[in-house]
């Protein structure tokens, strides 16, 4: 039997300001088994376990200045205890697209009881760049 914890980020887009990493919160819980949500923003295992997390982001439509050929560049990141020691692992590093950026990313690395794990982007526009979409999960097999 598999315990999931799904986050999910729907109507309003999130705006993550530049060159800085941001912690992406979500608007409701699709499934919390063993009640591993912790405040929108992270997944919290209840037992130490191998665990696949997974995330998908999408990145607003963005307008360049005229005469602006600079390339952006989006970034994500699993993140372990944001508010503490800050590991992180799983990142993923692209070239933004002028249309709308996807970047959809599973990772398998072990989860810790109570150790909070998240998800946190950055990026190099301008200005603040709307998070449209956003999706996190949790999941691992009971032994």
């Amino acid at each position: 039997m598999a315990t999931v914890c799904k986050l999910y980020r729907g109507e309003k887009p999130q705006i993550i300001p530049p060159n800085t990493w941001t912690l992406v919160t979500y608007e409701k819980t699709i499934s919390n088994d063993r009640k591993m949500m912790r405040g929108l923003a992270l997944i919290m295992p209840p037992f130490d376990g191998d665990f696949l997390w997974a995330r998908n982001l999408r990145w607003a439509s963005i307008s360049l200045p005229d005469g602006d050929t600079r390339p952006r560049q989006i970034m994500s990141r699993f993140i372990r205890d944001p508010h503490g020691i800050r590991d992180y692992t799983g990142a993923d590093d692209r070239l933004a697209t002028p249309g709308r950026s996807w970047q959809t990313v599973m990772w398998p690395f072990a989860g810790q009881a109570g150790q909070p794990v998240g998800v946190e982007v950055w990026h190099d526009h301008h200005e603040g760049w709307p998070l449209e979409h956003a999706q996190f999960v949790g999941t691992t097999s009971d032994y």
